[in-house]
């Protein structure tokens, strides 16, 4: 038995949850890279010199890196503020020579009470958000009036640049090895469990009555009588109580309670009872050993098959060594066979 390559499937296979929520932040970051590289792969690296009247025409797409020249018009733009404070201005620059406008962002607001001016412009082509379009809509037949031609799908980034190709292919290379990474952790066990002999029992241990559980439970309906419901749940790692009946059978019990909080009240509590009951004749194997992952733990395997014949595995785990072997010595002693831990058992239902 290799104990390293236990112990690094247990901690890989451990990361699962960690890396779901890298995944999630994977996907979210993708697709601005993507466009990042898809808009750097189209454009060359100096500015396509375009005219106005090829912007409003739609000759020239949408996240282009162009270079025109017009009149700009600064009083005449629309301010953009956040909490009250100008941040940008959008505003339109003219050909009068072919009678056409487009729209050109900048951050340099104070920009706004500038007089006209013939200027260039080098910049990202950008598709309009909903708002900007509905200002200039709004004023479409202002604009018509004044003998002028535009268009409210687009608008100029002033100052934007397409980013270096090479950059987001280093990104996107990053993210899908993180992504392989990440995927690759579902394909270990969540919980790696070793054969391992149980350890002599010092005079002076601490033995406790600690457990956690590993394994499928079933839903208990009543406890005295007890009835179990048909819903089943696997729970890991989960704080459990356990108990051996008066015919050998184990019983692992786990009391589920689930809250529900808003803005840290809770609103909400629901409290299930579950269980794994495991009858003798049931029994396929008992073995000592650890569980092991970034800290390891001291535990005892049972597998078993349920009342559908469907094979299951508990996995029991204690606080410290004394604990397990405790508990080893007393299944022993209630007529378990248990294995001494130094190699996996394979067999069937015995009784």
């Amino acid at each position: 038995m290799n104990e390293s390559l236990l112990r690094w499937k247990g901690r890989i296979g451990s990361l699962k949850a960690l890396a779901l929520l890298v995944l999630i932040f994977l996907v979210i970051f993708t697709f601005p890279a993507v466009t990042g590289f898809v808009t750097a792969l189209k454009n060359p690296s100096a500015p396509q010199p375009v005219t106005v009247s090829e912007l409003i025409s739609g000759n020239i797409g949408t996240q282009r890196y162009v270079n025109v020249s017009g009149v700009a018009s600064y009083k005449l733009a629309y301010t953009e503020t956040e909490n009250s404070v100008s941040k940008a201005i959008i505003y339109p620059l003219i050909d009068r020579q072919g009678n056409a406008v487009v729209f050109v962002r900048t951050t340099e607001a104070n920009l706004a009470s500038a007089p006209d001016t013939q200027v260039t412009v080098t910049g990202l082509t950008t598709s309009a958000p909903s708002d900007l379009k509905n200002l200039i809509e709004k004023d479409l037949s202002e604009i018509n009036g004044a003998g002028y031609q535009t268009s409210s799908a687009l608008y100029v980034e002033q100052g934007q640049k397409p980013g270096q190709l090479i950059l987001y292919l280093l990104a996107l290379a990053a993210m899908a090895f993180a992504t392989v990474l990440c995927i690759a952790t579902f394909f270990f066990p969540s919980v790696a469990f070793g054969a391992f002999p149980a350890q002599q029992i010092p005079p002076d241990a601490k033995i406790s009555k600690a457990i956690k559980a590993t394994g499928n439970f079933q839903q208990v309906k009543t406890m005295q009588p007890l009835e179990f419901a048909k819903a089943r749940r696997n729970f890991t790692d989960a704080v459990a109580n356990l108990f051996v009946m008066d015919d050998r059978s184990i019983g692992v019990y786990i009391h589920f309670v689930l809250s529900r909080r808003v803005y840290g009240v809770q609103v909400s509590k629901q409290e299930t009872d579950w269980m794994a009951l495991v009858k003798p004749a049931q029994v396929i194997a008992v073995e000592p050993g650890k569980i092991y992952s970034w800290r390891d733990r001291w535990a005892v395997s049972i597998r078993f098959k349920d009342s559908a014949d469907k094979p299951q595995t508990m996995l029991i785990s204690f606080e410290n060594a004394a604990s397990q072997a405790n508990f080893v010595n007393f299944l022993r002693e209630k007529g378990y066979a248990v294995s001494s831990g130094q190699y996996a058992v394979t067999g069937s239902v015995w009784s």
